[in-house]
């Protein structure tokens, strides 16, 4: 069973808004990526001025020992993890089978030349260094045995930090070069919208 792309007349807008992504990987003690490691944890701040499922802002956390998310509407996070997230690349190596949700409000700010933060009573996130400007779109992004339309604009960045309940994760995003410029394990996908 493979993926079953809809035709484009038939798909219709679920998302519009902005993601904004960390991927963190091990550092040894002087800041030095540890060769063949993978992510240690999985950040995504979505921020949706309109979808099918709701608006507002969710911080969706995977990690090998689950997933959390945080945010005013447990529903709506849900959602993104379920029907979004998990799909991303960078959270394939993180199963969901379930996630807990803590309340929580964020303020966000966003500057396309700097980067990106938010910051909750319980979690936080930034995400900085703007490397590379440049638009992104996947006409067939796989979401499990369907598929959806994905358009953004991507910026790579050089740094990134989390936290929860006062705690910063350790380690640092990957940058590496891509065919267009550099990539990250460290990016803000603002003007975004899907098409499901």
């Amino acid at each position: 069973m493979g993926n079953t792309p809809a035709a484009p007349g038939r798909r219709s807008v679920a998302l519009i808004g902005a993601n904004y992504g960390l991927a963190l990987h091990p550092v040894d003690r002087h800041g030095v990526h540890v060769p063949g490691e993978p992510a240690s944890c999985f950040a995504s701040f979505w921020v949706a001025d309109w979808s099918k499922w709701g608006t507002g802002t969710v911080l969706l956390v995977a990690t090998l020992q689950g997933w959390r998310s945080y945010g005013s509407n447990e529903f709506f996070a849900a959602t993104l993890a379920n029907e979004l997230t998990r799909y991303f690349p960078e959270a394939a190596r993180f199963p969901l089978n379930g996630i807990s949700h803590t309340q929580d409000d964020f303020e966000v700010k966003v500057n396309l030349e700097r980067g990106f933060k938010a910051t909750g009573r319980r979690a936080a996130l930034e995400i900085t260094g703007v490397l590379d400007r440049r638009q992104f779109a996947a006409p067939d992004f796989q979401l499990g045995p369907a598929s959806a339309s994905l358009t953004n604009v991507y910026l790579p960045c050089s740094t990134g930090r989390l936290s929860e309940f006062g705690v910063e994760w350790p380690g640092a995003p990957t940058v590496y070069p891509g065919p267009r410029g550099p990539s990250s394990s460290a990016y803000l996908a603002v003007a975004e919208s899907w098409m499901v």
